[in-house]
């Protein structure tokens, strides 16, 4: 009885030493929601920080918690072992990329917004497509907005927009949008306001 309790204490410590990253997770997920459809940001270097922090940090636990270690897996031997043994470590990496991939993300995002200057500037793109773009979830946070992709720089971007998506507005209508932009402190843009236009 005395072990089971001791072997229970042991997995509540462990748990409580990983709650942290769940919520630091949390919180720079909040900011990549928040600021990336707000900021030009490079959709390339999005996807290699996500990937990338994801896999060190990984990869960091995997080493912490011993998940390489035979000795960690009882009744297990020979092929099935080393089968379950990479299972677990690839949806660790697979998880933690998902929960901590966007800490990169979020700092770059983070910092270029809380220094953004004041001067705005105006330009205006070709409209390649408008779609609709629903989210499931809540009424408070579901998401039903019009997603207009757009060329920039040579590279095809997309971004949601924040006004609410409507059956009733022709959206092919429309083949320019107009951006009113802050440079941010890492020299992505901030967008400020935009018009699209006939």
């Amino acid at each position: 009885m005395k072990k089971k309790k001791k072997n229970k204490k042991k997995k509540k410590k462990e748990s409580i030493k990983y709650k942290p990253f769940v919520l630091v997770g949390g919180i720079f997920h909040l900011i990549v929601y928040l600021l990336f459809d707000l900021t030009f940001y490079s959709e390339s270097l999005f996807w290699g920080s996500l990937i990338s922090s994801g896999l060190i940090i990984g990869i960091y636990l995997i080493y912490k918690m011993e998940l390489l270690n035979p000795k960690s897996y009882k009744k297990l031997e020979g092929i099935k072992l080393k089968m379950f043994i990479f299972l677990v470590c690839f949806l660790t990496i697979f998880g933690v990329t998902a929960m901590l991939g966007n800490v990169v993300n979020g700092i770059i995002l983070g910092v270029n917004y809380i220094g953004k200057n004041s001067e705005r500037n105006k330009k205006e793109y070709k409209i390649e497509k408008i779609i609709q773009s629903k989210t499931g979830g809540r009424k408070r946070i579901r998401r039903n907005n019009p997603k207009v992709t757009l060329e920039k720089n040579g590279e095809l971007i997309s971004r949601i927009l924040p006004e609410h998506f409507s059956l009733k507005k022709d959206y092919s209508e429309f083949k320019t949008i107009e951006f009113i932009t802050n440079k941010g402190l890492l020299g992505f843009e901030i967008i400020e306001n935009y018009e699209l236009k006939k």
